[in-house]
């Protein structure tokens, strides 16, 4: 054979390839379409093993997966970052099977008002108080409100887990007050839904592996492992797919 026909025959092959290639391409394409996108949003433990742990976990299930995680964003201070205009910025659609809220964990503090909810849009009061009588008032209205404008956008489930377990008593008996704001606020929308990650307090080592970092907040490999083992039944169930085996 010719080096003009080798390289013919060469190129032809190629093509054939390249066209035996595409449909491949598109299955896969199609398969993620058909069972829509996956947003996983929230604070930085979505950038963890968390977060990779349920983002690989649901790519394996067919889902096109967005994950989002930022470093102690919660609901407390949108003068720091404000949730509900970031999550507004992401691709939540009629296509969008669900979006997964890993909030809470840093909003045991004081809330930075919104000049609109400050009394008499007064400038110098920017502040409420954790003990402040109206801290659960405006949370829940917080977390009701960013819940029901994803709703709105034609998300059909709404997950909200809150913060799991820390290891400092103070703050877990904090963040509970979190939890169970965020469970009501979910309740109170057309498509949310709350799935508890607790399980884990006064046992934080499994032998003799740590299920915290050294903070006592972020979750380990291990523990990471362990809360998304607790609550993914749930969340399939929630989204009404067949459970598969978690890899």
């Amino acid at each position: 054979m010719s080096s003009n026909n080798f390289r013919a025959a060469n190129y032809c092959l190629a093509v054939l390839l390249a066209a035996l290639a595409i449909p491949l391409c598109f299955v896969g394409d199609a398969k993620a379409a058909s069972k829509g996108s996956m947003i996983l949003f929230g604070s930085s433990s979505m950038n963890g093993s968390f977060g990779h742990l349920i983002a690989d976990d649901f790519a394996q299930l067919g889902y096109r997966v967005i994950r989002h995680g930022y470093a102690a964003a919660g609901l407390a201070r949108p003068d720091f970052r404000d949730l509900r205009k970031t999550l507004e910025r992401l691709p939540i659609d009629q296509n969008t099977k669900s979006v997964l809220l890993y909030v809470g964990g840093n909003d045991a503090q004081s809330l930075w008002l919104h000049p609109e909810e400050r009394p008499n849009g007064d400038a110098d009061v920017p502040w409420v108080g954790w003990n402040d009588k109206r801290w659960p008032a405006i949370y829940t209205r917080r977390a009701t409100e960013m819940i029901r404008s994803v709703c709105a956008r034609g998300a059909q489930h709404v997950i909200v887990l809150p913060p799991a377990d820390v290891t400092n008593p103070r703050l877990q008996e904090r963040l509970d007050r979190v939890r169970s704001i965020l469970r009501r606020a979910a309740r109170a929308t057309d498509c949310g839904h709350y799935v508890s990650t607790s399980g884990d307090a006064g046992q934080f080592h499994l032998v003799s592996e740590p299920l915290r970092a050294g903070d006592g907040v972020h979750m380990t490999h291990i523990g990471a492992v362990r809360v998304w083992k607790r609550v993914r039944d749930a969340i399939l169930g929630l989204m009404s797919d067949s459970v598969a085996s978690l890899h």
